[in-house]
């Protein structure tokens, strides 16, 4: 107990603390960032893959199938599609909303507040994992993060600006992914709900109409500047109406408990439930933000631990602020008149806190480092370097696997950038036959999706149009990540046009050998 109250208290030593926890946090994100110890199976390549398509001219939702929000897309096409600068864009995004998480954790409940969302966020291993991706959802997140100190400081000052520039952030976060609209709705309900707790003022009403007319205008003008730009029609059938398809499977409602496993100190606020709504309204407004989004989770038709991240920053925040505010009642509790058995009764508490805060920590920690320790050079960079070597820039590759696409630099036929299993329209053998003879295609890596039932008519046809299978043994060994859950674990079968087999003079080997 006196070693937390040294920290909490000597500014100094709050600040090397802060300064400790940011740097640990960049650490954990930037070190070796071009190698990644877990990857969202496909998903990364097709992110990178659309971004480079876009930079080279095609646009989204018309040339190029996208079923997710723009933003995240555009951004990545300033940078043609590059892996590592954009795994380190998401990276600095993520470290620059821990930094605006801790500092509203301070503001709502001091020093120990700060300190536990710092650690927590630093830590957490699916939060951690999406920093280090090009990632939809880490980017909304990051957004959606930024948002929060704002409209936290609108609900302690009412401020206005405060609130637009929260509804700006939570409207990037849309922008990004569709589950930051979510968020913004339950700000909305949050906003509804306190006018209810008020007593329904007139005065009060016509504050609060006004107050969500702000928010939602400010919220919906990165999506509406993005549907003038890119088309209200063929946007809306890619953002909505395409993701409308996908299969219930409740066997991917495991990522819930998984996420809250991996960050037990998350369920602390949840599982106290009534405490933290009658701590403030701060901490209503974390609470009902965080049950909208975790009802999504489980009514929507799919639900991946990545897509959780969302809910890490108003946790974390509002578990620095429920362990901070435990610690302080007992302290007031040392100093008052209070029976013993209640004094006991709390410091067991409290102690209960503490531990599931470090077991969470510990966990999460030891995961992130296990990665970093393990993970070694991604084989899809191995494949890469050799597909580069055998192409120039101007050829285009079909990969099941489109991280190699992006390692390489090299292009992707349009329809073939979403090779994902949960796509809609779902992708067909003779969408592939076509992008082959009509984009002359260098090199084709059946793994993931093209290695599926329907596909497996492909090293017929490639064999017929004259590609050769590269042997395995020179392309190298094939591995997973360190953490290889969703990944391809059998190598991907290389064809090469043949033209480019005997230029350089590359070993082939009957694919039928390889089945």
């Amino acid at each position: 107990m006196k070693l937390l109250e040294n920290l909490t208290t000597d500014k100094r030593k709050v600040l090397a603390v802060a300064v400790l926890i940011l740097a640990a946090a960049a650490f954990l994100r930037f070190y070796n960032i071009g190698w990644s110890f877990s990857n969202n199976g496909v998903d990364e390549g097709i992110m990178l893959e659309r971004a480079r398509m876009v930079s080279e001219g095609y646009d989204l939702y018309t040339e190029l199938p996208c079923d997710q929000a723009p933003l995240v897309f555009l951004i990545g096409s300033v940078f043609s599609g590059d892996v590592v600068v954009l795994r380190a864009l998401t990276a600095a995004l993520s470290l620059v909303a821990i930094a605006a998480c801790m500092l509203a954790s301070k503001k709502q409940q001091g020093n120990m507040a700060m300190m536990v969302t710092g650690l927590l966020l630093a830590v957490d291993f699916a939060l951690l994992r999406e920093s280090r991706l090009f990632s939809l959802d880490g980017i909304s997140t990051a957004f959606l993060a930024l948002s929060l100190p704002l409209f936290l400081h609108y609900l302690r000052h009412d401020s206005r600006v405060a609130l637009f520039t929260a509804g700006l952030l939570v409207g990037l976060s849309a922008a990004s992914k569709l589950f930051g609209g979510i968020a913004l709705l339950g700000m909305l309900i949050f906003m509804l709900v306190e006018y209810w707790r008020s007593g329904k003022e007139n005065r009060k009403a016509s504050r609060t109409v006004f107050d969500l007319i702000i928010l939602a205008i400010a919220a919906a003008l990165p999506l509406a500047v993005a549907i003038v730009v890119l088309g209200p029609s063929d946007m809306l059938d890619g953002i909505l109406f395409d993701q409308g398809h996908r299969a219930f499977d409740l066997a991917m409602k495991l990522s819930i408990p998984v996420f809250f496993g991996l960050n037990l100190a998350y369920a602390l606020p949840l599982l106290y439930a009534r405490r933290t709504w009658t701590h403030s309204k701060e901490a209503r407004f974390l609470l009902i933000l965080t049950v909208v989004l975790l009802a999504d989770f489980v009514l929507q038709p799919l639900v991946f631990l990545h897509h959780m991240v969302l809910l890490s920053p108003g946790l974390a925040i509002l578990s620095g602020m429920f362990i901070a505010r435990e610690y302080e009642s007992i302290k007031r509790q040392t100093t008052e008149k209070i029976n013993p058995n209640n004094r006991k009764k709390g410091i067991s508490e409290l102690d209960v806190f503490l531990a599931v805060l470090l077991v969470g920590i510990v966990v999460s920690a030891g995961l992130a480092s296990y990665g970093l320790a393990a993970q070694g050079k991604p084989p899809q960079l191995a494949y890469a370097e050799k597909i580069a070597a055998w192409t120039s820039p101007n050829d285009w590759i079909i990969s099941g696997d489109p991280l190699i696409t992006s390692y390489a630099e090299r292009l992707t036929p349009p329809f073939m950038v979403n090779v994902g299993t949960r796509v809609y329209p779902v992708l067909e053998f003779e969408q592939v036959r076509a992008s082959v003879d009509y984009y002359n295609v260098a090199v084709v890596l059946l793994s993931y999706r093209l290695v599926e039932e329907d596909m497996l008519g492909l090293p017929f046809f490639l064999e017929l149009r004259g590609y050769g299978m590269v042997a395995p043994d020179f392309m190298g060994e094939w591995h997973g990540s360190a953490f290889a859950a969703f990944e391809n674990f059998d190598a991907p079968m290389v064809f090469v046009r043949g033209d480019i087999v005997e230029a350089f003079d590359l070993p082939t080997e009957d694919w039928k050998a390889s089945v």
